[in-house]
């Protein structure tokens, strides 16, 4: 039932969004243009509403941060960011995430309280707030279709993002009042993703870890039981890292903690050479999608996994390169930046060997 109600979810937000582009056609058709005007004025305008209400939604969290104590740390723009330190702003061209049109990442002093979930809930209360306001504007100016647009759009990303599963705003809402202890974890994970933007060689991943229960369920507890995993490779206990990410594929049913437990996995199949494991790790959609991020540990990953299981020489030759042009500029702290560039030596020195 739970998966049906996901999908049903996702169904009706492509058909909000569906009517939003029809509607954004009506709206120019009703003001006489031609037909080819009225798809290239209609499709852009929601188009160019999408993006804005991505931006909204962000500027809703960082409203609600604000308000509850919350100090800029980075504001990102498709592939801009713009980072705050030391009272000065840095606008950088780096995306912050893959496909994400805009984010917020705000810091607080004070890590013990709960008034977290009204900075998640931002942006929720933006999507109602731009309902209501459109359902305004449509009875003021009779303009219905234009409103319909904005209303349609909304309903969907509020559909996306409310629902109380995966990496949503909601899901995150929902583990915080179900789970109130994993606040810790939390501002945990917050600060790390601020600190890999403001300042990655000044920490270790080691410094964003503190002991998690072994009962603990929810994807930010899950965060920083990844962090764990990966300072257990970095120190070479492989064995123990092994059993550490398969306990939390077994235990998890958080997709994203499912897709890092396996793509962990895979890198701790080609360290050992298995390389039936290594192929059926890669295998896995989610995994896929990591493997083809342009980032210095993904593509350090990819080398390997082409060298020794593919044999592909032209594959590793190009995820070692790009490797080499995203290292300098990779938000990697600093135990990860100096383990990645030393695997990377170490699959340079075998092919120059000729192993």
């Amino acid at each position: 039932m739970k998966k049906i109600g996901i999908y049903l979810v996702y169904v009706l937000a492509v058909v909000f969004i569906m009517l939003a582009f029809a509607c954004g056609t009506i709206a120019f058709a009703e003001l006489g243009y031609s037909a080819v005007l009225v798809f290239t004025f209609g499709y852009a305008f929601a188009l160019l509403s999408m993006y804005l209400i991505f931006i909204l939604h962000e500027l809703g969290h960082a409203f609600c941060g604000y308000l509850t104590g919350y100090r800029l740390v980075a504001f990102g723009l498709g592939h801009f960011i713009l980072t705050k330190k030391s009272g000065k702003f840095r606008l950088s061209r780096t995306a912050i995430m893959k496909n994400v049109g805009a984010q917020y990442i705000g810091l607080k002093e004070d890590e013990s309280d709960q008034s977290i979930i009204l900075m998640l809930s931002g942006g929720l209360m933006v999507h109602l707030s731009l309902i209501l306001l459109a359902i305004l504007y449509g009875f003021l100016t009779r303009s219905w279709y234009f409103a319909a647009t904005w209303i349609c759009l909304n309903v969907s990303f509020l559909l996306i993002n409310a629902k109380p599963v995966g990496i949503t705003d909601g899901a995150k809402i929902w583990e915080l009042l179900q789970h109130p202890e994993n606040t810790k974890y939390a501002y945990l994970v917050l600060r790390h993703s601020a600190q890999t933007l403001l300042a990655p060689q000044e920490y270790d991943l080691k410094d964003f870890i503190i002991p998690v229960a072994e009962d603990a369920k929810g994807s930010f507890a899950e965060s920083v039981q990844i962090f764990q995993g990966l300072v257990f490779i970095f120190d070479g206990q492989i064995e123990t890292a092994k059993k550490h990410f398969q306990s939390l594929l077994d235990k998890t049913d958080n997709a994203m903690s499912q897709t890092l437990s396996q793509l962990y996995l895979l890198h701790i199949a080609l360290l050992e050479g298995d390389h039936e494991k290594a192929e059926q790790y890669a295998c896995n959609r989610g995994v896929k999608s990591f493997l083809s991020l342009k980032m210095a540990d993904t593509q350090i990953m990819q080398a390997w996994y082409q060298f020794l299981v593919k044999k592909d020489m032209d594959q590793t030759d190009k995820a070692i390169k790009i490797a080499r042009q995203n290292m300098g500029t990779s938000r990697l702290v600093r135990d990860e930046k100096r383990y990645y560039e030393s695997w990377l030596a170490e699959l340079e020195k075998k092919i120059a060997e000729g192993v």
